[in-house]
C-alpha cells in the first residue's frame, strides 16, 4: 500500500475550509494518519491539530510555523500567507492555504513528519556550491539537473551548457556506460557506491574517487542520483612519487657498505640493511626485533644504550664505539653515529643508526696527533689535552682542554704565556729530566706521569704521551702529545693503597663473599688464622674453609640482612684446633641491595686457653682452700683418738683381747693422718723442711725405688742429667711428687710398657699450648731464669681431653673403688705450686701420656753456659 504524500493530504483537509479538524470526517480521519495535521492562524500560531500535532508543538518554546516545519528564524520564501501561491510543500511538510476573502487566506493547514523542524535541508545548496568535490544529480533519464561550481570547473562549461543535456555528452560514451552499469546496481540494492576512475580532461588523465548515491523523492521512490568526483591525481601522484623514493632509498641503504640500522623508541631493530646482516652472520628477519647492542656484555651495553635515550632536540646525534666478536671468533671495533628521529610533537619517533668497522682506524687511532690540520676537530674536540712544545720549551699550540687542565680560561691565553712555560709548570723538576732524557733516548713516551702546577697553583698529576718530531737531519723541532688530567685517579689510588696497606698488615682476619657465599678476597691475617702458621694468601684453598665461618643458621640470618657474631671452632692445618671471634656482616650498594658479605676474623685459640687455665687455677685453689679446711678439722678429730687409744694400749696386759682391736685402731688413724698430710700438702699447709736440694740424687734414689714397685713388664728408662740442678724444697715432698707420677704411669700400662724418667735443665719456663693441660703456678706467672725440668711418659692407654682436664681435682680418680684415693695428682699440684712451679701434661688416647715438672733452679754464682743446661746424659 503507498502511503499518500503531505501535499495531497494537505489540499484535502484545505477543502473543508476554516472549520477544518472541527467536524467529521476530518477529525477522525486526521487523529488516524501518522502524520502531524495542524491549522494556523494568520499571525502563524498554531490553532487545533490531531494528536501528534498537539504532541509535537507542546514542545515548542516558541511554536510559529516557520520555525517549527522548517528550522527558520523568517517566514518560509513560499509561503501561502504571503504571496498568490495556493500551497508549499518540501519533502516532509507541505502547507496549503484555508479559503478566505480577498485579501488572502484565513491561515495554513500543515501537515508533516512528526521528526520535521530541526533543519532546513536547502541551506546545505551554499555548502555544495563552494564544495571543492564536483557534485552532479541526474534524472532517471540521465540528464543533468544540478551540478555544483566544482563540476563547472572541471568541465569548463557554465551551468546553462550543462544542464538538461545527457551526461554522456560530458562523461564520454565509455565512461557513461560504467556510469549508467553502476546505477543499475545502485537501483537494485538501494546503496551507493565508491570507487577509484581515471578522467582524461583538458588532454591528461586525472585521478578521482567518484562516489554515486541515490535520491529518493517525496513518494519515497528513487528518482535521481547524485554523483561526487574528488580528484586525487596530486594526491596518487605524492604516493607514487613517495614508492619510487622509498625504492631509491631501499636501493641506496641495502647497496652501501656502512651497516644501516633503524630502531623503534625502546632500541628494538626495525630494520638492518643488508651490510648489517652479512657483518652479524644472520638473515635480516632474524635481526628484526632483537635489542640494540645485544650482543655486548650488559655492563658494556646499558651506559650506550642510556647515551642513546638521553637524546633531545638540542642532541639529537651521539657517536659511540664498542667492541664487536664475530660468531667465527674474530674481534671488531665498530662505530655508530645514531641520529633522534623526532615526530611533530617532539618525541621520539625512531632512532637511525649508521655503523662502519673502525677496526683498523681503532688501532691506528694514536697516530692522528701527527697531522694538527687533518684531525683540526678531534684536537678541538678532544677530552685530553694536547699540545706541541719548541726546542725551548715554549708552548705553540694546545687545545682548549689542555688550557683547562692547566688552568687557563683558553687555548688563546695559554699560547700567550711567554718562555719555558714547560719548566715552569713543572711541581718537581727532576720528572721534567726524566721525561726529556726518556724521550731522547726512546724519540717517544708513554704514560708518563707527571705533577705539574696549574695557573691558580694547585698542583694537578698528569699522564702524558708524547714523541719528538725531528727534521732531516735530525734535529728537533717539537715535541707533541697529549696529556690527561689524572689527578681524580690518583688520589683514590692513593686511597686504595692505604686502604689495601691497612687491610693486608692488619692482625685481624677480613674476607669479603660474595652473595651466594663464594669467597672473592681474603687478606694475609685470615689465611694464617684459618690455615695456622704456614697459611698464606694464594698457598691455600680458602674456599672450602669458609664452611665454618658460613652455617646454615648463619646464611639464614644473613640473606634477611641482619649481622651474625659469635665464636668459632676451625680445624687447622694437621689437626690443629682453634678458635675465632668472627663478625659477618652485609655490604649494601647505593641502593641497599646485598652484593657481598664482610667476615671479620680474630685469633682468640691463646686467650679462650687462658681462660681455661686461669678457670682450672681458680678450681684448684676453691678446692685447696676447702680440702685445708676439712683436713684442719679432720686433723682436730683424729688427735685424741689416737692419743686416747695409745694410752689405752699401754695401759693393757699384751695378751689382752682388746689389744688386737685398739691396734687396728692405731693403724686405721695413722692412715687416716697421712691423707690429712696429703691435703695440707695440696693446700700448701703442711710443715714442710725447705731448703737447698739437689735433684739428680733424689731422682736416682726414686727410681730404685720405683723399680722395686711396679711390675716386671714395665721398662723403666732413665735420662738424668749429671748437672748440679739444685732447686729450693722440701725433700720428701719432690720424692712423693715423683713417686706419685711413677706409679701412675706403671699402672696406665697393665699389659706392660716403657716408663721413662728424665731430668734436665732448660734456659726458661714453658709457655702455653692448645694441646697440653697445666697445674701449679698458672705458666703465664712464672719467673723468667732457668728451670729443671722433670718429667715422667709412659706407653700406656692415654687420656681423652674430659679426663685430663680434672686428674688434678682432689679425691678424683678414674680407678676401681679401693684402689685409688685421688689424692695423689692432687698431692703433685700443691707441692709443685708450693715450690714456685708447674706441671704440664700432654695425653692422648692410644699414645699414652707425659707428665712434665717444672721447678726453678736456684742462681748460681757462674751459671752453666747454655750447652751445659741442656746437656743430659742417659742411661737404662
Amino acid at each position: 500500500m503507498t502511503t499518500a504524500s503531505p501535499i495531497r493530504l494537505a489540499v484535502t483537509l484545505a477543502n473543508e475550509g476554516q472549520g477544518v479538524l472541527t467536524g467529521e470526517p476530518s477529525g477522525t480521519l486526521a487523529e488516524g494518519l501518522a502524520f502531524c495535521v495542524a491549522v494556523w492562524d494568520v499571525g502563524r500560531r498554531f490553532l487545533r491539530g490531531n494528536a501528534l500535532a498537539r504532541e509535537r508543538l507542546g514542545e515548542a518554546s516558541e511554536p510559529a510555523c516557520h520555525r517549527v516545519l522548517h528550522g527558520r528564524a523568517a517566514p518560509c520564501p513560499g509561503c501561502p500567507l504571503d504571496g498568490p501561491q495556493a500551497a508549499f510543500a518540501t519533502d516532509w511538510a507541505a502547507c496549503v492555504g484555508l479559503g478566505g476573502d480577498d485579501a488572502g487566506p484565513a491561515g495554513i493547514v500543515s501537515v508533516f513528519s512528526p521528526a520535521a523542524g530541526g533543519f532546513d535541508a536547502s541551506r546545505l545548496a551554499a555548502v555544495l556550491e563552494y564544495a571543492v568535490t564536483a557534485v552532479f544529480v541526474v534524472d532517471r533519464a540521465y540528464r543533468l539537473v544540478y551540478v555544483n561550481a566544482a563540476f563547472e570547473r572541471l568541465h569548463g562549461k557554465g551551468r546553462e551548457e550543462l544542464l538538461g543535456h545527457s551526461l554522456a555528452v560530458v562523461a564520454g560514451p565509455v565512461h557513461f556506460a560504467r556510469f549508467q552499469k553502476d546505477v543499475q546496481e545502485i537501483l537494485r540494492n538501494g546503496s551507493g557506491t565508491e570507487e577509484e576512475i581515471r578522467l582524461t580532461l583538458d588532454g591528461r588523465e586525472r585521478s578521482f574517487m567518484a562516489a554515486r548515491l541515490p535520491l529518493a523523492g517525496p513518494s519515497g521512490e528513487v528518482d535521481a542520483l547524485c554523483g561526487m568526483l574528488t580528484e586525487i591525481t596530486a594526491h596518487r601522484q605524492a604516493q607514487r612519487d613517495l614508492d619510487v623514493a622509498k625504492r631509491r632509498y631501499q636501493a641506496i641503504v641495502e647497496d652501501q657498505s656502512e651497516l644501516v640500522v633503524r630502531l623503534d623508541p625502546k632500541l628494538r631493530r626495525l630494520f638492518v640493511n643488508r651490510a648489517a646482516a652479512r657483518f652479524s652472520g644472520r638473515p635480516p628477519e632474524a635481526a628484526l626485533g632483537g635489542l640494540f647492542l645485544e650482543a655486548l656484555p650488559e655492563e658494556e651495553a646499558e651506559p650506550l644504550r642510556r647515551r642513546i635515550l638521553a637524546l633531545g632536540p638540542r642532541a639529537p646525534t651521539t657517536d659511540i664505539r664498542h667492541r664487536f666478536r664475530l660468531p667465527g671468533g674474530s674481534e671488531h671495533y665498530l662505530s655508530w653515529t645514531v641520529r633522534a628521529i623526532f615526530d611533530e610533537t617532539g618525541q621520539v619517533g625512531e632512532y637511525q643508526a649508521t655503523g662502519r668497522d673502525v677496526t683498523a682506524y681503532w688501532h691506528m687511532e694514536r697516530e692522528l696527533v701527527k697531522s694538527e690540520s687533518k684531525y683540526k676537530d678531534i684536537f678541538e674536540n678532544s677530552a685530553e689535552g694536547i699540545f706541541q712544545f719548541d726546542p725551548s720549551g715554549a708552548m705553540v699550540a694546545c687545545n682548549p682542554a689542555l688550557a683547562r687542565i692547566l688552568g687557563y680560561a683558553g687555548a688563546e691565553e695559554a699560547l700567550r704565556e711567554q718562555g719555558d712555560l714547560f719548566c715552569r709548570i713543572q711541581a718537581h723538576q727532576d720528572d721534567r729530566l726524566e721525561f726529556l732524557r726518556l724521550l731522547a733516548l726512546h724519540g717517544r713516551i708513554f704514560d708518563f706521569e707527571m705533577q705539574v702546577v696549574r695557573r691558580d697553583g694547585r698542583a694537578v698529576w698528569l699522564s702524558v704521551n708524547a714523541r719528538a718530531v725531528l727534521d732531516e737531519a735530525g734535529r728537533l723541532l717539537r715535541v707533541e702529545g697529549a696529556a690527561r688530567d689524572i689527578t681524580d685517579r690518583k688520589r683514590a689510588e692513593d686511597e686504595r693503597m692505604l686502604l689495601v696497606s691497612a687491610v693486608d698488615q692488619s692482625a685481624e682476619g677480613l674476607a669479603i663473599v660474595s652473595r651466594d657465599f663464594r669467597l672473592e678476597y681474603a687478606n694475609p691475617a685470615f689465611a694464617q688464622i684459618v690455615g695456622g702458621g704456614q697459611g698464606q694468601p694464594g698457598s691455600l684453598d680458602l674456599g672450602p674453609r669458609l664452611a665454618a665461618f658460613l652455617g646454615e643458621s648463619v646464611r639464614k640470618m644473613l640473606a634477611l640482612g641482619l649481622r651474625w657474631s659469635g665464636r668459632v671452632r676451625l680445624t687447622r692445618d694437621e689437626d690443629e684446633e682453634a678458635v675465632t671471634d668472627t663478625l659477618i656482616s652485609p655490604v649494601r650498594d647505593a641502593s641497599g641491595q646485598i652484593v657481598n658479605h664482610i667476615l671479620l676474623v680474630r685469633d682468640i685459640t691463646y686467650e679462650t686457653g687462658l681462660e681455661k687455665r686461669l678457670r682450672q687455677v681458680e678450681k684448684l685453689e676453691a678446692i685447696g682452700v676447702l680440702a685445708g679446711g676439712v683436713a684442719h678439722d679432720f686433723n682436730n678429730l683424729l688427735t685424741p683418738i689416737l692419743l686416747n687409744t695409745e694410752m689405752i694400749l699401754a695401759d693393757i696386759p699384751w695378751r689382752d683381747p682388746l689389744r688386737k682391736p685398739l691396734a687396728d685402731v692405731v693403724r686405721a688413724s695413722e692412715r687416716a693422718r697421712d691423707l690429712v698430710r696429703q691435703l695440707l700438702t695440696f693446700s700448701r699447709q703442711g710443715e714442710l723442711t725447705v731448703g737447698p736440694l739437689p735433684l739428680p740424687p733424689l731422682v736416682k734414689e726414686t727410681v730404685k725405688l720405683a723399680r722395686g714397685m711396679v711390675e716386671a713388664r714395665v721398662d723403666i728408662r732413665q735420662q738424668i742429667s749429671e748437672l748440679a740442678l739444685t732447686i729450693l724444697a722440701d725433700p720428701a715432698q719432690i720424692h712423693q711428687v715423683l713417686m706419685n707420677l711413677c706409679l701412675n704411669a706403671a699402672q696406665a700400662m697393665p699389659e706392660g710398657g716403657v716408663m721413662e724418667v728424665g731430668l734436665a735443665a732448660v734456659p726458661e719456663p714453658p709457655r702455653p699450648g692448645a694441646a697440653s693441660i697445666a697445674a701449679g703456678l698458672p705458666l703465664t706467672e712464672l719467673a723468667e731464669g732457668p728451670y729443671a725440668r722433670l718429667w715422667v711418659s709412659d706407653t700406656g692407654h692415654g687420656m681423652p681431653p674430659d679426663i685430663a682436664e680434672r686428674i688434678f681435682e682432689p679425691f678424683f680418680t678414674t680407678k676401681r673403688p679401693g684402689q685409688g684415693t685421688g689424692m695423689g695428682l692432687a698431692a703433685v699440684h700443691g707441692i709443685v705450686k708450693g715450690c714456685g712451679g708447674a706441671v704440664v701434661v700432654t695425653s692422648a688416647v692410644g699414645e699414652g701420656s707425659r707428665f712434665e715438672v717444672y721447678l726453678p733452679l736456684i742462681p748460681r754464682q757462674a751459671p752453666p753456659d747454655s750447652a751445659q743446661l741442656i746437656g743430659a746424659s742417659s742411661s737404662s
